[in-house]
């Protein structure tokens, strides 16, 4: 697991920036049809169970939790972003959603069938077990737990993170101190991380923008494959993702989409 930090001009507050963001991108202002372009929603929707009470933990703007809905399943939402959920419930008042932590979860111990974490884990600083116990206390035996996080990939390996590290001592000697941004993990850590903490990983796949020349990885990670538009690859983006996913879709993958089941 490597905790990926960043340098913020001073006072910056990442939590209102946040919440600043998801006001900005207001569900009613989206259509929830996105969520199902998401390349790991047939794994998710595989796994899921029509009549059985799922929890959305991190739901940010409710995309999911108004998506599944249509779909006809049963979801409430938590999120720590008060004026999010504000936003949600003026949006539909019929919509179960709460203000907390993925840390605490208002429910009793067994009482959910399943819970989604897509972007939520890697922000738990310090907390990540804590965090995947406290899913575990509130799902049933054999309770689904499906979560994204972002994916140590081969080119992370290999070239962001040495530069990273490289960045952080530089920074160091010139004064200047870091604040946490989000964790990164590998397949055998998640995997770790869950079974230690009563779940078995039943699948794991790797996640990305599926548009052919969007990336989210490279685009963030490496500058110098950044098109003109938030997201988009420029030529020689397009070739390393096509490369990379010739070999394997491991290779610069963002992200990976786990499932697990509660023992």
């Amino acid at each position: 697991m490597y905790r990926l930090e960043k340098y913020y001009p001073a006072g910056f507050d990442r939590g209102v920036l946040r919440e600043d963001r998801f006001a900005q991108e207001h569900i009613a202002g989206n259509s929830s049809d996105q969520f199902a372009k998401q390349d790991f929603w047939p794994l998710l929707e595989k796994n899921l169970e029509k009549g059985k009470h799922y929890l959305d933990i991190g739901c940010g703007i409710g995309g999911w939790i108004i998506y599944l809905t249509e779909q006809g399943y049963e979801v409430e939402g938590v999120d720590i972003a008060a004026r999010t959920i504000r936003a949600l419930t003026e949006y539909n008042p019929d919509l179960k959603v709460k203000v907390a932590s993925m840390t605490a979860l208002p429910y009793p111990d067994a009482s959910l069938d399943g819970a989604l974490a897509v972007g939520t884990l890697e922000y738990m600083e310090d907390k990540a077990e804590a965090a995947v116990q406290e899913v575990g206390r509130v799902l049933k035996t054999g309770g689904l737990f499906f979560l994204e996080v972002p994916a140590i990939n081969v080119l992370r390996r290999i070239f962001y993170l040495p530069l990273k590290s490289l960045e952080r001592v530089v920074r160091r000697v010139a004064g200047q101190r870091p604040s946490f941004a989000n964790y990164l993990f590998s397949r055998r850590e998640i995997t770790a991380l869950l079974e230690k903490n009563g779940f078995i990983v039943e699948e794991a796949m790797a996640h990305d923008l599926p548009d052919k020349d969007s990336h989210f990885g490279l685009y963030i990670n490496f500058p110098f494959l950044r098109g003109h538009e938030p997201y988009k690859l420029n030529w020689l983006g397009v070739i390393v993702k096509q490369i990379s996913n010739a070999i394997s879709p491991w290779v610069a993958s963002t992200g990976m989409a786990v499932v697990a089941k509660k023992k």
